[in-house]
């Protein structure tokens, strides 16, 4: 990510804060850090209340994504394999609440407020730049996942190369 925001690799420390996220913030906004790489909803929030500049956002200057945000839902193999009509349920279900979330992102910030402490009109702005609509993991986002690992690689923030295809539902690892 670095050299994409025109960083050289090594000019900037890397700091891995294990921290909740108001700590982090709060380390951000006395100045204990420059930068800070965080994801919606407390990038709005975050932005809303500080007006930092953001140095990336995901989107390159040619206007093509960087990087794709994909969540996961994971089942440990040994239940997967034993479970598929309990899985197919849920993904079901998670389906029919994705549908109405991606058509009712006002609604879907009222409720949510009072439940994480983050205003309507800020959860608003991070639910108007999620993505919608569940999708298998297919060789498009594995490839994705792939290119991501490598970058962590090359800058050092996992010890060794990983194979991503290996953790893909239908292998055996």
């Amino acid at each position: 990510m670095k050299r994409l925001i025109g960083l050289v690799v090594g000019a900037a420390a890397l700091l891995g804060l294990a921290a909740p996220f108001g700590d982090a913030r709060a380390a951000f906004e006395r100045g204990a850090v420059d930068a800070w790489a965080i994801r919606d909803p407390f990038y709005a929030a975050a932005s809303a209340a500080t007006g930092a500049r953001t140095l990336t956002d995901g989107i390159a200057p040619d206007g093509t994504t960087i990087v794709k945000n994909h969540p996961f839902f994971l089942a440990a193999k040994p239940f997967a394999a034993v479970n598929q009509p309990a899985i197919d349920a849920i993904l079901a279900g998670l389906k029919e609440i994705d549908d109405w979330a991606g058509k009712t992102i006002k609604a879907v910030a009222e409720q949510l407020s009072p439940k994480v402490g983050i205003p309507a009109p800020v959860l608003e702005v991070a639910a108007g730049r999620q993505g919608y609509g569940l999708r298998p993991i297919d060789a498009e986002v594995i490839a994705e996942q792939q290119r991501i690992a490598d970058i962590f690689f090359e800058l050092k923030l996992i010890p060794k190369k990983i194979d991503v295809s290996t953790a893909a539902p239908g292998t055996k690892s």
